[in-house]
């Protein structure tokens, strides 16, 4: 079963993930709009409920600052007098048709009760603070019981049981002078037209609400699935073009590997060419009538096929390491060892010394180590070839910031300027037997690993050719750089 891409789950997550989102949305949309609704009902039943408390308390206290010997009602003695206050609070209750009115003093202590069969009650201490404060509080009840007001000498009156809803509204007492609170009238009114105002209050609020949530949440759901449907798009979009990006990176991935592969069995051609040019040419002399030593011949074809042998065993072991599993650092001591062993058989057939220098503590993985060697290899090799017998090839190998540089000096007659433009291009071999495309293949493969190579100076003493390569390569990103040559 094809393996399901972490674009394409999300993108199957993402055909429930809207109605999810929706609900959850049109959840919290309604909790907010039902909670500024009770917010602003319990506001507004605050006001409406406080509206007669005003009301009441410009009466009283009109009746309180007024001159009195006319009114039915005067008052005998002092204003603190709970008796003068009772007749205050008749006068202002004929204007309102209280059913009930009580009076307390300065503290909230019950005095007086008008008519005499209201029950004796206690000031609720909640609305003392804006009552000392010359400030009316008003409270509405929905449903009391007439027995819970009125003391009834037959308890069985049927209207004993009567539930009536009712405004309770408390006002102080005060003469303005000195703004002293003289005691407190409470009045209790009949709340039925009260209670058809908060009803139509709430069904308006309640159309309000409905309306505010139908087109709040009608937009939310437009907006949401407009923007899901865009981003679902966004997703097939980059579905398509991961999968794409994935096909472009296997095609990639074998056109490196194809190509370090040809560039190995490059380099294996390369150096099977020159031994096999020499088996060619011992045959022609052993063919020959006139030969002169063939003891010497026979010595130079053992000489030849073991560089054969020694070429392929070397490229073998680099494929065999590479699709192994083993992973491990090679240190610059270890690199000059490998290469002084790979041409240490052409030194001793051409006479050219090998000096090895190395400065440095930088090491490689396995992987680029054994791509380096056979760099390396190749340009001693060349390097041993241009230079006179007696003479000697340096390899030096030190650090260089973050890279590693590997030098080889040779002694030769060094390139022509022509030549030299074009050194690492496949060209026509000056080197009898020579086939032209070592340099090439040495430098695709440098371009493999991510190194230099170049022709750091060239004259008629000698050439120096440099490979700068990356010491900072780990161990999983060599594996990455390398895993193209396995096949």
């Amino acid at each position: 079963m094809e393996k399901i891409s972490p674009v394409e789950q999300l993108i199957l997550r993402s055909r429930r993930l809207p109605w999810v989102l929706i609900g959850v949305t049109l959840a919290i949309l309604a909790g907010t709009i039902l909670f500024a609704t009770l917010q602003l009902r319990a506001k507004i039943r605050e006001q409406i409920a406080g509206r007669d408390g005003e009301v009441l308390d410009a009466v009283a206290f009109e009746h309180l600052a007024a001159d009195m010997p006319e009114t039915e009602i005067e008052l005998l003695g002092p204003l603190t007098d709970p008796d003068n206050q009772l007749s205050v609070v008749l006068k202002t209750s004929r204007l309102k048709g209280v059913v009930a009115a009580r009076l307390f003093d300065a503290n909230g202590k019950f005095t007086r009760a008008f008519p005499p069969n209201v029950r004796d009650a206690a000031l609720d201490p909640q609305h003392l603070p804006a009552l000392r404060n010359l400030k009316p509080a008003s409270h509405f009840y929905r449903a009391v019981r007439s027995s819970s007001l009125f003391v009834s000498e037959v308890e069985t009156v049927p209207d004993a049981e009567r539930t009536l809803p009712l405004l309770e509204v408390n006002v102080p007492l005060h003469t303005g002078a000195d703004r002293q609170l003289l005691g407190i009238a409470q009045f209790v009114i009949e709340g039925y037209s009260i209670a058809a105002e908060f009803s139509q209050l709430d069904r308006h609020l309640a159309r309000q609400a409905l309306v505010a949530f139908l087109v709040g949440g009608g937009t939310l759901i437009l907006t949401s699935f407009w923007a899901f449907r865009r981003l679902r798009g966004a997703h097939l979009l980059l579905a398509e073009r991961t999968r794409s990006l994935l096909q472009a990176n296997q095609a990639l991935a074998l056109a490196a590997k194809t190509s370090a592969v040809g560039a190995i069995t490059s380099h294996l051609i390369h150096g099977l060419k020159n031994p096999l040019s020499g088996l060619q040419n011992l045959v022609a002399s052993l063919a020959s009538a006139d030969a002169d030593s063939p003891e010497a011949d026979w010595q130079q074809a053992i000489v030849a096929t073991r560089r054969m042998q020694g070429l392929i065993t070397q490229v073998v072991n680099v494929l065999r390491e590479e699709e192994g599993s083993a992973q491990f650092q090679i240190t610059q001591a270890e690199l000059a060892e490998i290469v002084v062993s790979k041409v240490h058989p052409l030194s001793l057939e051409t006479g050219v010394r090998l000096v090895t220098q190395v400065n440095g503590g930088a090491a490689l993985p396995n992987r680029t180590a054994n791509l380096v060697a056979l760099i390396l290899v190749n340009l001693v090799q060349n390097a041993m070839q241009a230079t006179p017998r007696g003479r000697s090839v340096t390899l030096l190998l030190f650090d260089s910031a973050e890279n590693l540089v590997c030098e080889v000096r040779d002694e030769g007659p060094g390139f022509p300027d022509t030549l030299a433009n074009n050194l690492f291009s496949p060209c026509k071999s000056t080197k009898e037997g020579g086939s032209g495309i070592g340099l090439a293949i040495s430098k695709q493969l440098a371009n493999h690993l991510g190194a230099a190579l170049e022709l750091r100076s060239h004259s008629p003493t000698g050439c120096v050719f440099a490979l700068t390569v990356p010491a900072n390569i780990d161990l999983e990103k060599s594996k990455r750089a390398s895993s193209p040559l396995i096949c």
